[in-house]
Formats: C-alpha cells, structure tokens, sequence
C-alpha cells in the first residue's frame, strides 16, 4: 500500500508523539519537529507507509542519540498485557471453539499501538473483543489451512502484543501437536515493534521458534529480510500477518498462504479494505 496524502500527516503527529514520549523540552521537541518536517518534505510518495517511517525514526534516533525511542513504553505495554493475560487465558478456556477464541486475544492485543490515528484502551478491548463481530472475517478458512498446516509463520507486530500472540500460537499447538511455528519479529527496534529482546523476554522460544527477520520497517517487507528469514519464510505452509503495518507492506503481495489479522486504526487502511475504524480484520491476501 503506497503513501496517501493522509500518511504524511500522520506521520509528522507521530514524530509530535515521540517528543512527549521522550518529554523533551520545548527546544527538543521544535528541534524533532523541524528535522522531521524537512524530512517528510523529501519522501517518496511511491513507497509503503512503513518504508517511510523507516527513514523518520532512525533519523531521530541518531540525532537524540537515543536507539529505542519508545522502550519505557514498551516496558509499560508488557506490564498491562502480563496483567491482562490470565483473563484472556480463562476466556479461551471456556471458550466453545478455543482456537477462534485465541485469534480473538492475538487481534484484541494489536490495539497497542503508538504510531496510529486513533488509540483503544486495551482493557476494554479484553472485555468487548470475544463477542465483537469481524467486519470482515475469514478466521474459518485460516483455522481450516490451519488444520492441514505443518509449518505456521507469524509475523509479529508490536510490542506488549506478542503476549497475546504467545497464547495464541500456545493454543494452536495444544491442538495441533506437530505443528511447527516460527515467530518473526524485527530486526531493530523501530516505534513499538517487538523484536528478539522482547520476545525472549516474553518466553516466546516456549511455543515457537523467534525469528530475527532483518527487517527494519514498522511492516514486513520480504525484500528488506534476511536470507534465513526469507527462507523459513518460503517454507511456511501458512501465514499470519499481525497488524496493520504489515498488512500495508504486503497486501499487493499476492499469496494463498497469507492471512492478515488487525483491529483497523486509520482511515486510510479502513478504505483500502472497505471497513471502518475499530472494526476487526481477518482476511486472506487477495
């Protein structure tokens, strides 16, 4: 999905969150907006709104000297999720399909998010996402592949979600014992990405193997990945997509093994797939 005049936007009010995360001063934070602005200026619009935000963050980083922008943040995303998890847990449990129950936890998890139009309250999510409808909803054929499936791929989005992807990826081996899954995650800390520190951090080596992809945009791009990544990638029977960055690198990547999986946060991801902001998304690549 190519640049929309909207994503430039909203990528200089990202660059305005990233000067409070970091509660710069007024001189920091005029000295982020004017670097950022004279940035945005340059982009190419004929590239993924992730590719951008490849170019902006780094940037940043290297000027403030900070690597992880957002890693207190990140640090408070896990401490809700571990908080949350048990509930999730007990819901899947009682759940009369456990499997479609635990794609419902991974998909409430993708609402944290720091680099999106519009924000949700994840508690809230908890409580509301095991009886929301799908705007659109394709989670029978996923869970049907599923069952014919011996090697899953997850491409893993952000940070404090991963939990939710750990359950779920749990629950698919509790019920498909020889199924193998490989978890892919960033290869540098980019917004609030989830890369292999965090994973680790999560016990994520538990349920499935972590996957250092290479890559180094807020989305998956198979040409930005590792020759390992790439090749574990190719090998995979199926594929599940989290969030809306990855979906906005690879839904013009046509693919009957690729299943995305997100809560829609922006307007211009909610026209491309014909739903609103806060619906549910589970739909394969077309």
């Amino acid at each position: 999905m190519l640049m929309k005049p909207e994503c430039f936007a909203c990528l200089y009010t990202q660059m305005l969150r990233v000067a409070k995360a970091l509660e710069c001063d007024d001189a920091c934070a005029t000295r982020i907006m004017e670097t950022s602005a004279a940035r945005i200026a340059r982009l190419n619009p004929r590239q993924t709104p992730p590719e951008a935000a490849a170019i902006l963050y780094p940037a940043l980083s290297t000027m403030l000297g900070v690597e992880d922008l957002y890693a207190r943040q990140k640090e408070e995303s896990i401490r809700k999720a571990r908080e949350l998890i048990p509930r999730v847990e007990e819901r899947i449990a009682s759940a009369s399909d456990p499997l479609e129950a635990a794609i419902r936890a991974a998909v409430a998890g993708n609402v944290i998010d720091f680099a999106t139009e519009v924000s949700f309250e994840l508690e809230e999510e908890i409580d509301r996402i095991f009886d929301a409808p799908f705007a659109i909803d394709e989670t029978e054929e996923f869970l049907g592949r599923l069952r014919k499936a011996r090697h899953l791929v997850v491409l893993g989005d952000n940070t404090g979600e991963h939990l939710f992807d750990k359950v779920m990826i749990r629950t698919f081996r509790e019920h498909f014992q020889d199924l193998e899954v490989d978890y892919f995650v960033r290869g540098r800390p980019i917004i609030n990405d989830v890369t292999v520190q965090e994973a680790r951090e999560a016990g994520m080596q538990e349920t499935a193997r972590i996957v250092d992809s290479g890559v180094d945009t807020p989305g998956f791009l198979y040409e930005r990945a590792s020759l390992e990544a790439r090749a574990i990638y190719d090998a995979a029977d199926l594929i599940l997509a989290k969030g809306m960055g990855n979906y906005e690198c690879m839904e013009d990547r046509p693919d009957d093994r690729l299943f995305f999986l997100f809560k829609v946060k922006c307007s211009v991801v909610a026209g491309k797939v014909g739903a609103q902001i806060g619906d549910l998304v589970c739909k394969s690549s077309e």
